[in-house]
C-alpha cells in the first residue's frame, strides 16, 4: 500500500508549529519559522514530478497547514493581548501604590511642619504660650515628638508599598502563565485538528492512513510530544494557595518551578 514521501503528518503539524515562529519579535525563532517554510515549499515542488497521487495530497495537506497556521496565528495574537491588558491592569494597580507611598512622604512632611507652625507663628503668639507652657526643652520634645510620627507614618507607608508591591509582581507572573498556558491549550487543540484533517485527506489519496494506529489516545500523545516542554511546571497547589492568599514573594520561586525536591520542603506542601 501506498503512503506519502514527502510529508507525514507529524511532519506537516511539526512544521506547523515551527512556522508560528514569525509571529514573534525574537529572530531566532523567525528563523526557524523561514527555515520551515522554505522546506514547505520544496516539498510542493517535489510532490509536482512524484505521482498525481503526492501532488493531490501535498497540494490539500498544505493547503490545510496554511489554514491552521492562520489560526494560530489568531491564538498568538490573543495570547498577547491577554499579556498587554494585563500589563495595563498591573500598572495601574502599581501607581496606586505609588500614590500610597507619596502619601506617606507628604504625611510625614506635614507632621513635621507642624510644630513650626504652631511654635514658630508671626507675632510671638505660641501654641505652648496660649497653653501659658514655658520651657525650649518641651518646645524641642514636641518638635522631636511630630519628626517621630511623621517617620513611623512613612515608615508604615513604605513597607505597606513594598509588601504590596511584591505581591503585584507575583500575581503578575501567575496571570501570565495562566495565559501562556491558555494559549497552549488552544495550540494543542488546532494542532490535534490539522492531525487528523491531514490523516482523512492522507486515507482519501492513498486509500489508508499514514499513521498505524490513529487511536484517539495515540495521536493525543503524539501532538503533546510536540508540544512537550512549554507548559508551565506549576506546582499541583498553586491554583489552591493563590486562592487562600497564601503564596508569598518568598515561596513564589517554588510554586512557578514546581521542582520536586523544592516544592516538598514548602512549608505549605499537602502532599
Amino acid at each position: 500500500m501506498a503512503k506519502t514521501a514527502l510529508l507525514p503528518p507529524v511532519s506537516a503539524v511539526r512544521m506547523a508549529w515551527a512556522m508560528t515562529g514569525k509571529f514573534a519579535s525574537e529572530q531566532p525563532s523567525k528563523t526557524m519559522a523561514t527555515y520551515a517554510e522554505d522546506s514547505l515549499k520544496s516539498i510542493e515542488e517535489q510532490a509536482q514530478s512524484i505521482s498525481p497521487e503526492e501532488k493531490s495530497y501535498v497540494t490539500n495537506a498544505v493547503a490545510t497547514l496554511k489554514a491552521s497556521l492562520r489560526s494560530l496565528e489568531t491564538a498568538y495574537k490573543g495570547r498577547n493581548l491577554n499579556f498587554e491588558e494585563n500589563e495595563k491592569l498591573r500598572k495601574a494597580y502599581l501607581d496606586s501604590v505609588t500614590e500610597s507611598l507619596n502619601f506617606g512622604r507628604k504625611a510625614q512632611d506635614f507632621l513635621r511642619s507642624l510644630p513650626t507652625m504652631t511654635i514658630g507663628a508671626a507675632g510671638g503668639m505660641t501654641l505652648l504660650k496660649a497653653a501659658n507652657i514655658q520651657g525650649e526643652l518641651l518646645q524641642w520634645f514636641i518638635v522631636l515628638s511630630f519628626a517621630a510620627l511623621g517617620y513611623l507614618v512613612n515608615l508604615w507607608c513604605v513597607k505597606l508599598a513594598r509588601n504590596r508591591t511584591q505581591k503585584l509582581y507575583v500575581m503578575q507572573d501567575y496571570e501570565r502563565d495562566l495565559y501562556f498556558n491558555q494559549y497552549i491549550n488552544r495550540v494543542y487543540i488546532i494542532l490535534l485538528g490539522l492531525f487528523l484533517d491531514i490523516e482523512r485527506i492522507h486515507k482519501r489519496v492513498f486509500h489508508e492512513n499514514y499513521e498505524t494506529d490513529v487511536n484517539g489516545s495515540t495521536i493525543e500523545a503524539i501532538v503533546n510530544g510536540i508540544l512537550r516542554g512549554v507548559h508551565s511546571t506549576f506546582c499541583p497547589y498553586i491554583h489552591k494557595h493563590i486562592r487562600q492568599n497564601k503564596v508569598t514573594p518568598e515561596l513564589w520561586a517554588m510554586c512557578e518551578s514546581g521542582v520536586d525536591e523544592a516544592v516538598r520542603m514548602c512549608p505549605l506542601w499537602e502532599g
